[in-house]
């Protein structure tokens, strides 16, 4: 491992690491191991299990395979298609098996566009399938009704590795041309089954009844079998006492011995992630592998302990505390011994934010004790999902590797969107931002609506927009607003935009994209640059109200002249309502301002920074005062104030 290199080991499970994993594997000086156990049994990987029988479960490692793909040209692209591909409900075995010789009439060969694919990744993609081929010719037993593509070409490397899973997945990174990062099975590959006892001494018989089933009763102990209980022998077993089943499952129980190379991955790991994910199949089972406990405790990794946002299925009836609980129990489990080191140095415990009025389901939160010494994270966008850059700051924060922190890409963008009695249009403004397209830079959402007050059924409809984090205030002005939903931000890159709908939505994405090409920490969107008429302009607003008309545009110049005269800043439209900022300059600024003179503050302390902005052309439909429009002689007086005066404090 070179000096400058950060190995993380993630144990996770298959996609709800998704987003932070993919932030991850952009940072050339990180090597991540996602460390995954096999125990899947759910839907088509069942019928693949049954069919196979010696076969773990492929389902986590193909899809977080998919998440470390690189997509940067378009056989990638491909290869991605093709390792998500699931075969459609109604395909039938002669199109099942036309497919997998690749044969070219095939629609579904063609609409994948695997003769596009180069030489020798489709000549390797020919050999997994036709090692699966010859199996299912001889079994012909498989329901192949949605099941994966990706999972019959790891079958097809597991066939062709002589039936070791581990070599298989190693594998299929060349294939899919993995070369940084690594997918590695927790265990040697032994295959097993998992099951679960509940409290109330119910049998749980694999692990899609364990995850999508609501147990009415806590998940007590899960167990690792070598073969599958017949269906007479569970029958008998369902109506013996929870204790009689408790010593048969401990009886046949396996613990798997350790996968050599996640041993040595842990031994010189610089930090270790446990979760989030499933509990009860993603990660509790992976702790019951031999010498997995005494690897990471002597490992002198940092280590960080998870837990999930939301209640899943399996853990329901359970709260942080039971779930720091289960996870030392299973890693006692196979050990007589107590815990020589600790196992975790930090508990990062999901903290929801309660001033959301958007925040859904605020009984299905995990819920944890308020006293005890958890390091809290507000880091949900929503429906349990997370923001990566949130996470990975925290870690490497805590971790003392602070300097990787200016090298995570850009991943989250937040609009911050105030409103003040916007019935008629915010609606409109909402819609297009859920249909947004950022067409050349991956990027999340955190869209966050601040009312300030409305009186006139605005909150009733941004109520409507779940998907949207939402904040009402009392008699704020609009930089009240806006300083609430900067505090609120998660984003990387914070993105100001109107509720009037007098600006387009794809000129978003023309405004941010100088700041995540490293042009300028500062955008503005001018309505000016474009404009050739900009009395024609202010008259579709101010009509035949002349005093107003002229107050306007030459109240702007006039602002803009004292701009310069005493601050030196010379910008085209500084009342722009769209404007973005690099977050870690914007919320290193001191901002006391409460209406639209905020606007001013920013820029002149951004100045006063040394951090200068660019202006880049929009287009503009203004509407007129009697529409709603909010601005006004006395809010444009305050404006031209604060640039006079501020220039004579700090």
């Amino acid at each position: 491992m070179r000096k400058n290199k950060i190995s993380i080991c993630l144990f996770s499970g298959g996609s709800g690491n998704q987003a932070f994993v993919q932030l991850l594997k952009n940072i050339p000086e990180i090597e991540l191991n996602i460390i995954v156990n096999g125990y899947d049994d759910g839907k088509s990987t069942k019928e693949l299990r049954k069919f196979g029988k010696e076969i773990l479960g492929p389902s986590d490692f193909r899809k977080n395979l998919s998440h470390l793909m690189n997509l940067n040209t378009k056989s990638e692209h491909i290869m991605s298609k093709i390792i998500n591909f699931r075969f459609p409900k109604k395909t039938s075995k002669a199109n099942f098996v036309s497919f997998l010789k690749l044969d070219k009439k095939n629609n579904l060969i063609k609409n994948l566009e695997i003769y596009e694919l180069p030489y020798e990744t489709l000549i390797n993609l020919k050999d997994y399938l036709s090692h699966f081929l010859n199996y299912y010719k001889k079994k012909n037993l498989l329901n192949i009704t949605d099941i994966s593509l990706g999972n019959l070409l790891i079958f097809g490397s597991f066939l062709k590795n002589k039936k070791s899973f581990n070599k298989a997945i190693n594998e299929m990174h060349s294939f899919l041309n993995i070369k940084k990062d690594k997918v590695l099975n927790v265990t040697d590959g032994e295959n097993l089954y998992l099951y679960a006892i509940l409290e109330n001494g119910k049998i749980v018989e694999d692990e899609e009844e364990l995850v999508n089933v609501k147990h009415k009763f806590p998940i007590e102990d899960i167990f690792l079998l070598s073969e599958k209980i017949l269906p007479n022998k569970l029958k008998y077993l369902s109506k013996i006492n929870k204790k009689n089943k408790t010593r048969f499952f401990n009886k046949y129980n396996k613990y798997p011995k350790i996968n050599l190379e996640v041993k040595t991955k842990l031994s010189e790991a610089d930090i270790i992630i446990y979760g989030p994910g499933t509990q009860y199949s993603s990660l509790f089972p992976s702790y019951l592998t031999q010498n997995l406990r005494q690897t990471i405790e002597n490992s002198k990794a940092k280590k960080f302990l998870i837990t999930n946002i939301f209640l899943d299925n399996d853990i329901i009836n359970e709260n942080v505390e039971d779930l720091i609980n289960k996870f030392y129990f299973f890693f006692r489990k196979n050990h007589k011994s107590k815990l020589r080191k600790s196992l975790v140095n930090y508990y990062l415990i999901n903290k929801y934010d309660d001033d959301d009025i958007n925040l859904l389901k605020k009984d299905n939160y995990l819920l944890y004790d308020k006293k005890k010494n958890f390091t809290l994270l507000d880091w949900e966008k929503s429906e349990g999902l997370h923001y990566p850059n949130w996470l990975a700051k925290k870690i490497f924060s805590l971790s003392k590797k602070s300097q990787i922190i200016k090298s995570l890409p850009k991943s989250v963008l937040s609009i911050v969107i105030p409103c003040l009695n916007e019935k008629k249009k915010i609606g409109k403004v909402l819609n297009k931002i859920q249909k947004i397209k950022i067409n050349n830079f991956d990027l999340i959402l955190d869209v966050i609506v601040v009312d300030g007050g409305s009186n006139d059924g605005s909150v009733n409809v941004i109520k409507k927009y779940k998907e949207f984090k939402f904040y009402k205030l009392k008699n704020a002005g609009k930089g009240e607003a806006i300083k609430y939903g900067i505090n609120k931000s998660k984003g990387d890159i914070i993105l100001f935009f109107p509720s009037d709908d007098e600006y387009k939505v794809d000129d978003i994405e023309k405004v941010i994209t100088p700041i995540l090409l490293g042009q300028s920490k500062a955008v503005y969107g001018s309505r000016m640059i474009k404009t050739t008429a900009l009395t024609h302009e202010l008259q579709k607003i101010y009509k035949k109200d002349k005093t107003n008309l002229l107050l306007s545009k030459y109240g702007g110049k006039l602002i803009n002249l004292f701009l310069f005269a005493f601050h030196e800043i010379s910008i085209s439209d500084p009342f722009t309502s769209i404007k973005a900022f690099d977050s870690k300059i914007l919320k290193s600024i001191p901002l006391y301002k409460k209406g639209f003179d905020l606007e001013f503050e920013i820029l002149t302390k951004l100045k006063k920074r040394k951090c200068f902005f660019l202006e880049v052309p929009i287009s503009f439909k203004p509407r007129a005062s009697k529409d709603g429009k909010k601005i006004s002689i006395y809010e444009g007086i305050k404006c031209l104030l604060f640039v006079i005066f501020s220039k004579f404090y700090k």
